[in-house]
Order: C-alpha cells, then structure tokens, then sequence
C-alpha cells in the first residue's frame, strides 16, 4: 500500500493483485494494522531512562505527589533531530502558532499567512520547545499524556458538564436543533448524555470528547458555523469535531467540514458527536496515537506512518488543552489522586537540558551596511560598554539578531565582526543588502554538525541539526577561520535557510559526487518515490520525493525486497530513508552529473541569495523558459505554470527553494497598483507588518531601506512615469 504511482504501473501483475487487497483492506478498515508499541512501565528509582536525561526525575516528583498514577514509557525509537526536521523544514506549516512573531516564526515562511490569515508557520524553536516532553511533565500539562482509551467507572455527568463549563450552548437539559428542512427539532437528551453515550460506544473518555468538543467550537452562548446547523447551503449539517475541517480561508474550512458531514449523515447533534467519536477511536485513539500528545506529534510507528496523521496544526493544542483537563479533574477531585495512566514518549539523542521556549529576539543571519557616516559595536547592549570597534559608512559586517525591544534606551541588534567577534549596535544606521558571498558549491554534510545562525559555538543560536548526507549549497567560505576553535562556511539549505557550519563537516561534491562514495540524485518517476523507514512496499513511510527533487544516495543496493532495488537516502531536508531505485525494466532515479551550481540570470529576473528578484512584469513563463524543470508554487502552495508570479511565491530547482521578490508588489497579488503604496506607507508607519520578501519587493529605488520614497517610485511606475528595473 501506499506506493507511488509510477512504482505501482511497474510492478508485476501479481504485485499489483496483492496492493489492491491492501487497499481494500485499508478503505474497509480505515487503517493499517497496528503494530504492538515498545512500551514499558516506569517505577521510582528505575533505570529504564537512564539514557534519556531529565525524565526520571520529573517524572519521580510527579509519583511523589500522586502515588496512584502509573506512567508507561513509550520508545519511539526515532532520533529527535530527525523528529524535528520532519516536523518543521520537511514540511513547512505541518505545525502553526498563531499571533507570534520574532523566534516563534519560521525564518523561511515569515510573515506568510496560514488558515484563517491569523496563523504563522512555527519556527524550529518553538515546536522543539513544545515537542520536547521534559517541558510537560508537570501537573499543569500532564494531562496531554494522559491514556485517552475508556475506563470503566472513571467519568460521571458532572464531570462532563465541567469540562463544558462556558459554553452555555452545550449546558441545555435537551438538545434543539436545526433539521435540514430548516425546522426547529429536539433530542431528549443533554449534550453531556449524549457524549457520555458517545465515548463508551467509541471506547474512549468521555472528558476527552467533550474537551475536544469544547476546544473546536469554543465558548460563549452558541456553537461555530460548523455545528450551529444554519450555515448557508448546509442547513441541517453539524461537525461538532471539525473532522476535514481543511483548507485557505474560513469560508473553504467550513465548507470542507460540513460536506464531510453531509457525506456522513450527520443531520443532527446526536448523529455529529458520536460519528467524530467514532472517528477519534478509528483514526487516532485505537491505533497508537491515545494521547493529545500523539495526536498532534505523529511519533508513534504502530499505525505504519509517522509525521503525517496529526489532528492539528496548531503547535501548542496538546499543551494548551492539557491545562482545562487538568483544571476540571481537580475541580471533580482537588486532590487529583484518580489512578490515571500516562504515556510518556522518549526520543534517541535528546539535548542533555530542556529545549527552551523561544525568546523576544528575532534570529537571522544576513549582511548589512552603514548608511550613517559611522556606527560603533559596543560589547554589551549599552552605549557605556567596552566599544569593540567603529565602522564607517559603506562597510558590511553580518547581523545574527534584531531586536525588538527596547534595552538601556535602545533596541539592539547583534552583529558579527570581520574577526569573528560578536558585539551589538543601536538598529538604526544600515540597511539590508544581499548576501555577501564568495563560492556557490554543493556539499554534503560528513558529520551531524549544527547549523548556526552566525560562525562560532559561543554567543550564536543553533538553527538546527544537518544529518550526515544532507546536500547544502556553500555560499561562503574562508572568512571565518579559527573562531572559537573552528573555520567556518556559510551555507544555504534547500528551503532558504542560511547559516554557519563548522567546515570541516562538510564535503564538496565533484561532478555530482563525493570521495567518500555518495552521489547526487534526481528523482525522474513521473509519480515520485516514497521515503520509507527501511526497504519494502510495506515499511513505514517517512515521506514522498516528487519528481525532479533531488537526493543524496549514501548507500546502493541495499536490498531486493518486493522486486525492487533499494537504495539508501538523504532528502535535502535531512531525512534519512530508502527508496527503491528501480525494477528490471526501468529507473526511478538518476545520478547528477553536474556541481550543483543554481546561480540563474533571466532577461528581467535573477537569483540573489535565497531569492529570486523580478522586475514589476515578470511571469511564470519568464522563469520556465530560463528554468525548464522549476516548480513555481503560489502562496497557496499551488503549483504555477504561466501568468504572473508576485512576492512570497517559491520557485525550486536543482533542489533549492527559493522566494519570490517581485519588485513593486508588496502585498504578494503578482500586481504593481496603488495599493501597494498604500502597504509601503502604513509598514513605513509601523501600521502593518511585512514579511523580509515583502520588504525586498518594496525597496523599489534601491537604496537598501522601506521609506515614503519607494511609496511614490510605485505610483510614478503604475502612471508609466518611470520603470522599475534589476
């Protein structure tokens, strides 16, 4: 099951007899069969997790305080910077916070709406900070680990009203409703029976149902659009669980989740609660993933998948949720001394300390230049500190940080001397230019080193992790040598971001290969490969390749299984798996002959650092005649094949994803109008924010800096009073 499409043409007849028996199996059963999870419980004074720093004792205060809980320890087995690769870079917006900025945002995405427009793809900080379950155990957030499968005699009535204390809607001795022919209809029963009833059927709690009711549809004296029965061409429809509800934009989440409920006859209240309870049991509880934890974090492997089958974006649901749970059982019981269950997951190779909550500051790594006739780097974040150097007008050093509030006066940002020094100036005085870099050539990561956002291990913040075999593209070697101990290079990975590696890490690619014997790779199967946890069509699936990416080959002919050849692989994100190279008849993969280089220059577009610059009429067919194998993606995720292309779109080639500049558009429509000026000026004011695309695209005189200047250059341009070049 599960395989891609080009593999399935290829197999034999009898393969393909025995994948449609599998895909039976799965649509009449919903799932693959469950695996038996590696489990094991844990007692004060154990040494189960010994290996595992900071569990044991947490996990012993917790028993302390509450000696009838029992905690069942689950071994993922999965190596925890692999975890967060695939939770963050492997798929940009599988996990989502909503009204952050600074380090809660992924560098890459920035200001890149999501959902509703109110949501930002999470940075590599955040989801390590609510991933990692040191920061949880405690009796405030336990309860996201709490064993969500029904016990008998646990719950009561009482207890369900609780939970839904606040939302009056769900708080009525019957339930009345809207049927589909637009009528008033009541069930002679409460929503707290009704959830109850639920839950037993479904053999999950009911507690659990009835937070997750609550956290869907929210509080206050009626339901959301999804189960308040009258949403327009939906009359007569409830999803109370806002199961599918999917997609850009409220008006398309709430259509998706009412015509899955249309799909499933879920014409009243009643039929909507215990359909999403049976959903819940079918797709998450009974098949390994019976925490909130595991629902949102798809680590468990006993369902065949990982990564893929979380119930949320959100990146701090789990967490958040743990704490109303928490507070009702005490409300039930002060002393919380039920015999609760929990399930605790550990993760191989975890950091020796809890990862931290992300800070106020803002992380990057670009160049800058003085635009003042001199600014001085002070040691510290104060104008009376040692100053480490005075720099005149027009010199470049590099900023790994921007302030964001004020400090002694000021707001400071951080920046890297020539000699590798790192000091802060007052953020005003420079502006932003393009990356200054001195090499473009592909390399592929030795040793598991950490990625930097500026060169030295003292006083830089760590972006992430590379995996041995990674491609990264070195854009900057040579400068920093002997920086606590170490050279330095400057990369840029395939989703944009940049940083500093140590340089011995790294070797250089020749003609698409290494001395050491790994090769570049480019998928040429027109459906793409599948990315699976070890050889054979029915291993556990760690991600899909599409056509035209490109892959590290770290070790060939693996094996044979299912009549395929297997070789083993690095994604360009850093995920380690195998992917069947062919069959006797044809390959799925090709080496690359060439050193990667992806420097492109068009006639009104070309690339600088992690972006693509274009003029004001630039298209997507402008691109692609210069790029023939570009993907060209909207803000939607879309691919584009022809007509305009405007700021914040990707284009990826040669493995490498770059973002969109298109001078004069700022609001990302693919336009130059008014209304773009209009963005210029209320940024300038600080009345919205703007992504650092965004911010490129509005730079339209040149001078390095968003000013009322470049307001006018866009409506003199859109009147034809003047053009806007490279």
């Amino acid at each position: 099951m599960n395989i891609s499409s080009k593999l399935i043409r290829c197999v034999s007849i009898l393969l393909i007899m025995v994948v449609i028996v599998g895909v039976l199996i799965t649509i009449f059963t919903g799932r693959t069969f469950a695996k038996e999870q590696n489990t094991k419980d844990y007692k004060k004074g154990s040494d189960i997790l010994d290996d595992y720093p900071g569990y044991a004792s947490l996990l012993d205060n917790l028993l302390e305080e509450h000696p009838n809980w029992t905690f069942t320890i689950l071994f993922t087995g999965l190596d925890w910077d692999t975890v967060i690769k695939n939770e963050t870079t492997a798929v940009h917006g599988r996990n989502l916070v909503q009204n952050k900025s600074g380090e809660w945002v992924c560098s890459v995405c920035g200001n890149k709406a999501y959902d509703n427009g109110s949501w930002r793809c999470a940075s590599t900080s955040a989801v390590s900070y609510y991933m990692d379950p040191r920061n949880s155990l405690y009796e405030d957030y336990i309860f996201q680990f709490e064993n969500l499968k029904w016990v008998e005699g646990k719950y009561t009535i009482d207890g369900i009203k609780q939970i839904l204390e606040g939302c009056d809607y769900l708080l009525t001795d019957k339930i009345t409703y809207t049927n589909t022919n637009g009528k008033k209809a009541t069930i002679n029963k409460s929503y707290a029976q009704v959830i109850m009833e639920a839950a037993e059927d479904a053999g999950i709690s009911p507690y659990h149902l009835a937070s997750r009711i609550r956290q869907e549809q929210g509080t206050g004296d009626k339901a959301s659009a999804t189960a308040s029965g009258t949403y327009s061409g939906y009359t007569g429809y409830y999803n109370f669980l806002n199961v599918n509800a999917s997609g850009s934009g409220s008006a398309t989440i709430i259509k998706n989740a009412l015509n899955y409920a249309k799909k499933q006859k879920w014409d009243n209240p009643e039929k909507s609660i215990k359909g999403g309870a049976e959903f819940l049991a079918r797709e998450y509880i009974q098949y390994g993933q019976n925490t909130l934890y595991l629902q949102k974090f798809d680590v468990d492997d006993s369902d065949g998948d990982l990564y893929w089958h979380q119930y949320q974006q959100n990146v701090s649901a789990a967490k958040t949720e743990s704490q109303s749970i928490k507070q009702t059982y005490e409300d039930i019981d002060s002393s919380l001394d039920m015999p609760f269950n929990f399930v605790i997951p550990v993760f191989e190779n975890m950091p020796d300390t809890r990862c931290p909550m992300p800070g106020t500051q803002s992380i990057v790594t670009q160049n800058i230049q003085v635009t003042d006739s001199s600014i001085v780097v002070y040691q510290s974040k104060n104008t009376k500190s040692t100053k480490l150097a005075t720099l005149k007008k027009n010199a470049k050093l590099l900023r790994i940080e921007i302030g964001s509030e004020k400090e002694n006066g000021y707001v400071w940002d951080k920046v890297v001397l020539d000699d590798g020094r790192k000091g802060y100036v007052i953020s005003s005085g420079f502006k932003v230019i393009d990356d200054v870099t001195n090499c473009n050539i592909t390399a592929i990561a030795t040793e598991p080193g950490n990625v930097r956002n500026g060169p030295g291990t003292s006083n830089t913040t760590v972006l992430t992790t590379l995996t041995v075999g990674q491609r990264v593209t070195i854009i900057e070697k040579g400068k920093y040598k002997n920086v606590d101990g170490y050279d330095w290079s400057r990369i840029i990975m395939a989703d944009g971001t940049q940083g500093y590696i140590v340089a011995r890490y790294l070797e250089e690619t020749q003609n698409g290969s290494t001395e050491t014997g790994k090769d570049i790779v480019k998928v040429v199967c027109n459906g793409g490969l599948t990315i699976r946890k070890e050889p054979g069509t029915n291993k556990s699936i760690l991600g899909y390749a599409d056509k035209g990416d490109y892959l590290t080959r770290i070790e060939q002919n693996v094996s044979n299984a299912n009549g395929y050849v297997w070789d083993k692989v690095v994604t360009d994100s850093g995920v380690t798996g195998y992917v069947a190279r062919g069959d006797d008849d044809e390959n799925y993969i090709e080496p690359v002959k060439d050193n990667g280089s992806n420097a492109v220059q068009g006639d009104n577009f070309e690339t600088s650092g992690s972006n693509i610059i274009c003029e004001p009429n630039t298209t997507a067919n402008n691109i692609l005649s210069k790029i023939s194998d570009a993907v060209i993606k909207n803000a939607k995720g879309e691919t584009v094949t022809s007509g305009n292309i405007g700021t914040g779109y990707t284009v990826k080639y040669n493995g490498t994803t770059y973002t969109v500049v298109k001078l004069g558009d700022t609001n990302g429509d693919g336009k130059m109008t008014p209304a773009d000026s209009t963005v210029v000026l209320r940024a300038y004011l600080n009345l919205n924010g703007m992504s650092d695309a965004e911010r490129k695209a509005a730079d339209t005189n040149g001078d390095g800096k968003m000013t009322p200047a470049d307001s006018t250059v866009v409506l003199r341009a859109y009147l034809g009073l003047e053009s806007i070049e490279l």
